[in-house]
């Protein structure tokens, strides 16, 4: 298919590109414009089906407010009906279809099974009423005019503590909303009776029988329509065994919806919004849904999605057919004039291209058109020129590269010979510069070596130094160290004088004392001979310091003398080792530089034998240029030019 569709010609194939594109483009604007009518008529739906449950809750709601005023005036007036006030009696229990109760009163009058009032109640009103007595935590009925399926008064039986009702009356407040009691609709009240203290003791109910006009609500609700699908229908959204229930439907009133459980959920805990579902047919279904507070009822609107959109569709469809036709008419309007205005100058363009291919250049195509295809025929005339000229030329160039090619290669044989004799003294100049980089690599090996001697001798030199600095160091601590026992001494024989001179003021008191001093003159002499041997040594060791502290002096100057040498060696040494290194640098530099030249050598000889090899082929393609001239001239005499 590729190949074929390659085969056509230009014409065919923007005719087919740009009648495909325009049927694409009317294709996109018609689903897009279908698309958003779908979107359009959809909103439009689900507001309707939102507004009519919206005004279904209205309705409902002026009803109730109507049925709650009623029954709150009723209640009202059956509590005028009872003797006042009403009192629970405790002491008097009563038992009621087998369950004992306190007694009710109303003044002195017992209320139990007194059905009388509310009877007349229902006859005079058409309410039913109904009296509970509390009996512990729950509410018993002992008075009513209600009655059960058969017949039978509904006495004796108690409030369901899951009623809505129970919780409210705990609490102490009123209860107003819907019942469903032995199968009929109410619209009641639960209204506590306290005691006192505040306690509920009774509970009087009154009950207005809504069945007709709950028949009529349901009646309106399902007669409600939006277009061929849209109906509506009524969810039972007050807790217990109907929660989820169809409260209103055409067909399954008192059933489960069969839709996923997310979806009943949805319904049941949200106030209000739609939603999108799949039916049982597979079929997608809009749905609009609204609470009604208080009857506890969830009011839904649904419709087809396909039925409502039915309409567009058809349009839809319309709108592709139509697309369609004028799509193929198009294409074949532009496939006509595609051929007039582009395909037939097109082709003569081709046969004169074909022609200059040929070789041939003395044609050319006449035309007064500017736009593209003109232009396109003007260039093909000016390329025939072109060539032409172009031609006549490379035939007079070809001779002169035919003798142009002759000179260049002669010139080429006498270059080579020269840059033959050029790189053999290149090789030998390569030569003595390697030898001469030899003997400057070996004297910087000497120096190296030179070098790492100086430095050994540095590092003695250095070590000596600091040994004979050390050494004035201790020199000089040992002097200081005898100043400091001559020192000692000087205190010594100060201490032994002291003691000579308490000895002999000893021996002066011991005479004075007579026989009694005595033995104290004899010791006071005693440690005046102790204190004269004392000051004696104290003496020989002053002269002995003395004589110690001259010849350590002499030794630390000499010390000195030694260290000040030390520097002066290690001052010539240093200088030797920056020498020696300076030298040692210089020869790797000098080493290094001779290296270089000598690579320069080597890469100049390289670079002539490449210039010779280059040289020879530049010969070669002389010649070849020169063969390929004569060959050029032979081809350029095969196009024919005009006169």
């Amino acid at each position: 298919m590729t190949l074929f569709f390659r085969r056509w010609g230009l014409g065919a194939k923007l005719s087919l590109l740009t009648g495909l594109a325009v049927a694409l483009l009317f294709l996109l604007f018609t689903l897009a414009l279908s698309h958003k009518a779908s979107q359009q008529l959809e909103a439009l739906a689900v507001e309707d089906l939102h507004n009519q449950a919206a005004s279904v809750v209205d309705m409902v709601q002026m009803f109730d407010s109507s049925l709650n005023a009623e029954v709150a005036s009723y209640t009202t007036l059956f509590n005028s009906f009872l003797p006042q006030p009403l009192t629970r009696d405790a002491s008097q229990p009563q038992t009621i279809n087998g369950i004992r109760v306190p007694m009710l009163k109303g003044g002195d009058v017992s209320l139990h099974e007194n059905n009388a009032l509310p009877d007349d109640f229902l006859a005079r009103t058409g309410a039913i009423a109904t009296l509970f007595v509390r009996s512990g935590d729950d509410f018993v009925r002992v008075a009513t005019s209600l009655r059960k399926e058969n017949g039978d008064r509904a006495i004796g039986t108690q409030l369901d503590r899951e009623s809505p009702a129970f919780a409210a009356i705990a609490r102490g407040e009123t209860y107003r909303g819907l019942a469903y009691l032995f199968g009929k609709r109410y619209i009641t009240q639960y209204q506590p009776v306290k005691d006192a203290s505040g306690e509920v003791i009774a509970i009087l109910f009154v009950g207005v029988d809504i069945t007709a006009s709950w028949q009529v609500m349901r009646e309106k609700i399902l007669s409600r329509r939006l277009g061929d699908s849209g109906h509506f229908y009524v969810l039972n959204g007050a807790a217990g065994k109907n929660y989820g229930q169809f409260l209103f439907h055409s067909k399954q009133e008192g059933q489960l919806p069969q839709w996923p459980d997310a979806i009943q959920q949805t319904l049941l805990k949200t106030d209000s919004g739609t939603l999108e579902r799949e039916n049982a047919q597979g079929r997608k279904v809009l749905m609009s849904f609204t609470r009604l507070p208080g009857w506890n009822w969830v009011i839904v609107g649904e419709a087809d999605k396909a039925v409502l959109l039915a309409n567009v569709t058809t349009l839809r469809n319309q709108f592709l057919a139509a697309g369609i036709i004028i799509s193929l008419l198009f294409a074949a309007v532009f496939v006509w004039m595609t051929r007039r205005l582009l395909t037939a100058p097109l082709r003569e363009a081709i046969a004169l291209a074909q022609q200059y291919a040929a070789g041939d250049l003395r044609s050319a195509i006449q035309t007064d058109r500017h736009d593209e295809v003109g232009q396109l025929i003007h260039a093909l005339n000016g390329i025939g020129n072109g060539l032409q000229e172009i031609v006549s030329k490379v035939r007079d160039a070809a001779g002169d590269i035919r003798q142009g090619t002759t000179a260049l290669a002669a010139d080429s044989g006498e270059i080579s010979e020269q840059i033959n004799k050029q790189a053999s003294s290149v090789e030998e100049t390569s030569a003595s510069m390697e030898q001469l980089a030899a003997t400057v690599q070996q004297n910087a090996a000497n120096m190296a070596q030179t070098q790492s001697l100086v430095k050994e001798a540095s590092h003695a030199v250095h070590e000596g130094g600091e040994t004979v600095g050390n050494a004035v160091v201790t020199m000089d601590a040992i002097r200081v160290a005898s100043q400091r026992i001559a020192d000692i001494t000087q205190v010594i024989e100060s201490i032994a004088f002291q003691t000579n001179i308490l000895a002999l003021n000893a021996a002066v008191e011991a005479a004075r004392a007579g026989e009694h001093g005595k033995g104290f003159a004899v010791v006071a002499q005693e440690v005046r001979a102790l204190a004269a041997r004392s000051a004696n040594a104290v003496k020989e060791i002053d002269e002995l310091i003395s004589d110690t502290l001259g010849k350590v002096s002499e030794g630390h100057q000499l010390s000195e003398q030694t260290r000040q040498a030390m520097e002066v060696i290690i001052g010539r040494i240093d200088q030797i080792n920056q020498l020696v290194t300076e030298i040692s640098h210089a020869s790797h530099e000098q080493s290094a530089g001779i290296g270089q030249v000598n690579i320069a050598m080597a890469q100049i000889g390289e670079a002539t034998h490449i210039n010779a090899g280059r040289v020879s082929r530049s010969e070669q393609t002389a010649q070849s240029l020169r063969e390929k001239g004569h060959h050029l001239n032979e081809l350029v005499s095969l196009f024919h030019l005009k006169g």
